[in-house]
């Protein structure tokens, strides 16, 4: 148990280095953790996470409060649309939670507790999710309610005699005999006058759209975005960065198809866009183009960094027969 302990403590500290550096006195880590809260608080989501970061490596043995900067970093993560800086702490999280279940115990406001799991439940595998789910469970008792007693079946109603049932005959009436029309003077007929087609007035924006979208990712509700993503890529004239936005929206809610259209739609990738090379070749190959996908992974793997989700899909991806 305590060789276990050590291992996910090491793979803890791996992870956490990348980003910190050393600082003697645990009061530096105190005021680190409270300041990434209070510019989190602030809406200052990149500096919070730079604090926060640098915080978590001095946490370590401090369960509670390391569960709380990640799942601050996950959110942050998310509202700057950073998804692997999100998975990588929320599935620091998960790693944590092998050695102690605290998330379900956490002092977390609602609204950042929400965003966390809505998160979670887009960024994380499912054994992940499963053992993060296992926590809350184990932490929160349930209470059992005393189920009511059923009541006994009402007696048989009597079977009510058949009645006979007259039916009378029926009435014939006689066809009236056709009478002599008068002689009709026809008016003439008015000329159709051709329609004139009446344009739509759209919904709303596109970008108010895009939000809605948006929006609902984050609250969980995958078919509601994937509705407003699909209406967003059929509308004509689409910008490029709106386009993209829009492509990138798709790939979240795991509705490859719609994905790959918004970047048909998008057109050339520029530069400062590489990351989109990455989620087009994701969607190419769920939609089985697996030469296209290899292309575009390719032009990918230079500007991301190679996470676990990145370096399973790039196996799948070089693996696909074309």
């Amino acid at each position: 148990m305590r060789l276990r302990r050590f291992v996910v403590w090491l793979c803890l500290a791996a992870l956490a280095a990348g980003s910190a550096y050393a600082a003697a006195g645990d009061d530096f880590y105190d005021r680190l953790y409270s300041r990434g809260l209070a510019q989190f608080n602030e809406g200052n989501y990149a500096a919070a996470m730079s604090s926060l970061r640098l915080a978590a490596f001095g946490l370590l043995e401090d369960v509670p409060r390391f569960e709380t900067a990640q799942v601050y970093l996950t959110v942050a993560a998310m509202r700057q649309h950073h998804d692997n800086d999100a998975r990588q702490s929320a599935q620091r999280v998960v790693a944590a939670e092998r050695v102690e279940r605290r998330y379900a115990s956490l002092a977390l406001p609602d609204s950042v507790r929400g965003e966390f799991d809505s998160a979670a439940r887009t960024l994380l595998m499912p054994e992940q999710l499963a053992q993060l789910r296992g926590g809350a469970t184990a932490a929160r008792p349930q209470v059992v309610q005393p189920q009511p007693r059923p009541a006994p079946p009402p007696a048989p109603m009597p079977t009510p005699a058949p009645k006979t049932i007259t039916i009378p005959p029926p009435v014939i009436i006689p066809a009236p005999q056709p009478q002599p029309k008068p002689a009709q003077v026809q008016a003439p007929r008015p000329q159709p006058q051709p329609v004139q087609p009446q344009s739509q007035a759209p919904r709303g924006s596109v970008e108010t759209l895009l939000t809605d979208a948006d929006r609902a990712i984050n609250s969980g509700a995958l078919a509601a975005a994937r509705s407003l993503y699909r209406t967003i890529v059929d509308t004509p004239q689409l910008s490029h960065a709106n386009a993209l936005r829009a492509a990138e929206g798709a790939y979240r809610s795991r509705d490859f198809a719609t994905a790959t259209r918004a970047f048909q739609k998008a057109g050339a990738i520029g530069k400062g866009e590489e990351q989109y090379h990455y989620y087009y070749a994701v969607a190419l190959y769920e939609n089985g183009l697996y030469a296209d996908a290899k292309r575009e992974l390719h032009a990918a793997l230079p500007y991301i960094e190679i996470t676990p989700d990145v370096a399973r899909y790039q196996t799948k991806i070089d693996g696909a027969i074309e």
